[in-house]
């Protein structure tokens, strides 16, 4: 991960909201074991990172984001001379969320134990007297 932070916009729940983020290299499209004279360049149309070669990761949660804009924190001049917040466009529509929303799945629990399964005889276990 970069030291570097950024101020971002991303959807929250269909909602835009601001954010602290850092940039994570793509653990997709980056070799596991770069040399020294190979500097990883990430494959062309890498679907998790957009081939951009890294992720938008908040450091407090450790969850991914999906900035629309953002800004480095060290570039920013923050008093009343600068309103950072009226240079951020409007979210554009059906923008990815932060937190994947939808149904939470199904799953029988029956299926996840070993020990008897439906139609299977139970097995005998002799017992001391």
């Amino acid at each position: 991960m970069t030291s570097s932070l950024y101020l971002i916009a991303h959807s929250v729940r269909g909602e835009a909201a601001f954010d602290i983020a850092a940039q994570m290299e793509c653990p997709h499209c980056m070799p596991e074991e770069p040399s020294a004279d190979f500097l990883p360049i990430p494959e062309e149309g890498c679907a998790e990172c957009d081939g951009n070669g890294f992720w938008w990761i908040i450091p407090t949660t450790g969850h991914r984001a999906f900035p629309y804009w953002d800004i480095e924190l060290d570039s920013l001049a923050i008093g009343p001379d600068y309103p950072i917040i009226e240079q951020c466009p409007e979210m554009p529509p059906s923008w990815p969320d932060h937190y994947r929303v939808g149904p939470a799945p199904t799953l029988n629990i029956m299926s996840l134990f070993k020990a008897h399964r439906k139609g299977e005889p139970k097995p005998h276990i002799p017992r001391r007297l």
